[in-house]
């Protein structure tokens, strides 16, 4: 990539810690390309990248659908506040990571000024609300995407689009040496992931460990519990003391090394199933929410699964189990079906996903679009 001769001043808009993590990633890779001033929200990352934030992901963060509802207002407020300031400090371009209720409506904001959009990260437009693609079409100068088959539904809609590939692909290997490794003897693993949310362990956690139970009485097994939420330590361990006949091996911040070790695991919808893939683990994928949040799902949800595995695969390559169906006994003679002959089918998953370095890509994405866009007389 060609150095810049100037300062290029970028917007960033992070609303998860996910999305902080990438975004950052991605301002390092223009940081050694070019001389960079930074603004917009996100978190720790980003901020130690340089960001001068408006606002943390810790105040933007919102699950679901009523809460969204609830901090509509806020959220719009603060979306004409970042516009606001792109126009007044002259922004170049705007990195928008993610968080697309709220990004799509700031993108047409930024548009309307005359400032470059790119949207890192698609919303999940194949899963739900694909109408939001003319908003893309109209706001959004270039879309940086995480999965392959993505890149094909923007270049039919005509669509400036780059496939990234996944950061998770990249970063495993790094995570991996910074938990601590599990020993393993002879007995199976099951390794038990309620999710990092709350609203997913309080509805997850207690399922799981029924499951557990019944499992155990039919096989010698080891259970581990890899909490990844510091909020909810107390009450994770709390409810472990009903269990004792379980002895679930509890850990902190180490779910990529249990995973690994593990033959079998009884997982929350998410980004796990995506590791899990990667590291070819079979699993049983379990969904939980308000009813509320769950109908008005229905009411608008396009796909057949739920897990993101058997959405990128196209067919069930792990059973997933929701709602009501998240029932001890049946996830039970499932899980022991499944600890008897160890099978996967992540092949199509992993394609998805692609290889490289997604921050490196986005960067190169980003200046290319931009050196396209320097015609004489225009901005930018």
């Amino acid at each position: 990539m060609a150095k810049a001769k100037r300062t290029l001043k970028v917007l960033v808009v992070a609303g998860e810690h996910s999305g902080d993590e990438l975004g950052a990633a991605v301002v390092r890779a223009l940081k050694s390309e070019v001389k960079l001033s930074l603004c917009g929200t996100g978190g720790p990352a980003l901020a130690a990248a340089g960001v001068e934030l408006f606002e943390t992901v810790e105040s933007m963060a919102v699950i679901g659908f009523t809460e969204g509802l609830r901090n509509y207002f806020r959220l719009k407020k603060l979306a004409q506040h970042l516009a606001g300031e792109a126009i007044r400090r002259e922004v170049d371009v705007a990195l928008l990571i993610d968080y697309p209720g709220f990004n799509l409506y700031l993108a047409g904001l930024l548009h309307a000024a005359g400032t470059k959009v790119v949207q890192v990260v698609s919303p999940q437009l194949w899963a739900w609300r694909y109408g939001r693609m003319k908003q893309i079409q109209k706001n959004v100068d270039l879309m940086l995407t995480l999965f392959r088959f993505e890149k094909e539904m923007y270049d039919r809609a005509g669509v400036r689009c780059t496939f990234i590939g996944h950061p998770l692909v990249g970063s495993l290997t790094r995570r991996l040496k910074q938990g601590e490794p599990v020993k393993k003897g002879r007995q199976k693993i099951v390794g038990l992931l309620p999710g990092s949310r709350r609203s997913e362990i309080v509805r997850l956690l207690h399922p799981m460990l029924q499951a557990a139970r019944l499992i155990k009485k039919e096989k010698n097994v080891r259970f581990l519990l890899p909490n990844v939420n510091a909020e909810l330590s107390d009450f994770i361990i709390e409810n472990l003391r009903a269990y004792p006949d379980l002895n679930v091996e509890y850990s902190w911040q180490n779910s990529l090394n249990v995973m690994q070790a593990s033959d079998l695991l009884l997982v929350a919808s998410g980004t796990a199933t995506l590791e899990a893939a990667v590291l070819d683990v079979p699993m049983i994928i379990l969904y939980r929410v308000s009813w509320l949040n769950f109908l008005l799902a229905g009411l608008v949800v396009r796909t057949k699964f739920i897990g993101m595995v058997n959405l990128l695969a196209k067919k069930q390559v792990a059973p997933e189990f929701l709602q009501t169906e998240v029932d001890p006994e049946v996830i039970s003679t499932v899980a022991l079906r499944m600890l008897e002959k160890r099978v996967t089918d992540y092949e199509d998953v992993r394609f998805e996903l692609g290889r490289g370095n997604p921050a490196e890509k986005a960067a190169r994405a980003v200046l290319e679009m931009l050196d396209l866009a320097r015609a004489p007389g225009k901005k930018g």
